[in-house]
């Protein structure tokens, strides 16, 4: 199938994962009852998934297709901390990284690959940082990379230009729910009875983009606002639309990340990343 996209113009791989939804959800649907491990050996959706996924297959002929959780999560994390890594000749990888105070978010990510056959059996590894600027003082995080996909490339090529992270002009199309709170757990946090997501690496227009889909998606009141920084901007939600956010992503937040949208982790998430949604 032809690899179209960007700039106003849906994926045709987009539109393969969506029609294979269904399928997906069902094959869950007939193994949701079992175990993950039943006598040392994985269930039958695991089974189905490192079929394709197993680590030894080579990324050039990984090509999914994939769920569009995966990709929600994916392009959610874009959004914030992770990174898409393009490697020459076998196809796209995204890498992830947190700090140590965000370990089990981390660790929930992890999972949520994991166990779709996305990533190996290595635990996130830990990694060390010094920061000259700050006289040397050294942060400790967590990390892990998914397998490398061919069947990724276009969201690198949609997400990255010049090796830089840009908006693609197609986002309302992409940012669901999922999306949306991997993005908030990824750079959102609380402030002033509001919520702030952080755009500092994005212009003005891509964030008066975001901005506008919040809005006409979600129906979110909100305003841009200019940090500290010589052009670089945040996303303000306003406390008159907290509650509404709260219902939008607040099923899929892990109970680490709550606090960001103002609550504390007696709040019930519906979210596994063991089910798909």
């Amino acid at each position: 199938m032809k690899d179209t996209n960007l700039n106003g113009q849906k994926n045709n791989m987009y539109y393969h994962t969506i029609i294979n939804k269904k399928r997906f959800n069902m094959n869950l649907r007939l193994c949701s009852s079992q175990p993950l491990y039943k006598n040392n050996s994985l269930s039958f959706f695991q089974n189905q998934q490192r079929y394709y996924h197993i680590s030894n297959i080579r990324a050039i002929n990984r090509i999914g297709p994939h769920n569009e959780d995966i990709l929600s999560v994916i392009i959610g994390s874009i959004l914030g901390k992770a990174d898409s890594k393009k490697r020459s000749g076998e196809g796209v990888r995204i890498c992830y990284r947190q700090s140590i105070q965000h370990k089990e978010y981390l660790l929930w990510l992890y999972t949520f690959f994991y166990i779709r056959g996305y990533a190996s059996n290595l635990q996130p590894r830990q990694y060390s940082r010094t920061i000259k600027s700050k006289k040397g003082k050294v942060y400790y995080g967590y990390e892990f990379n998914i397998f490398t996909f061919r069947s990724l490339g276009w969201v690198h090529k949609m997400f990255y230009k010049n090796g830089k992270k840009v908006i693609p002009l197609n986002i309302y199309e992409y940012l669901t729910p999922l999306a949306l709170a991997v993005w908030i757990m990824d750079n959102g946090g609380w402030a002033n009875y509001g919520i702030r997501i952080a755009s500092n690496s994005f212009s003005l227009k891509e964030v008066e983009l975001l901005n506008d889909v919040l809005i006409s998606k979600y129906n979110l009141e909100t305003t841009i606002h200019k940090i500290w920084k010589e052009s670089q901007y945040s996303i303000y939600i306003k406390k008159q639309s907290v509650n509404n956010i709260r219902n939008i992503v607040g099923p899929y937040m892990h109970s680490s990340m709550l606090y960001k949208l103002g609550l504390d982790n007696t709040y019930s998430s519906s979210f596994n990343p063991h089910t798909y949604i």
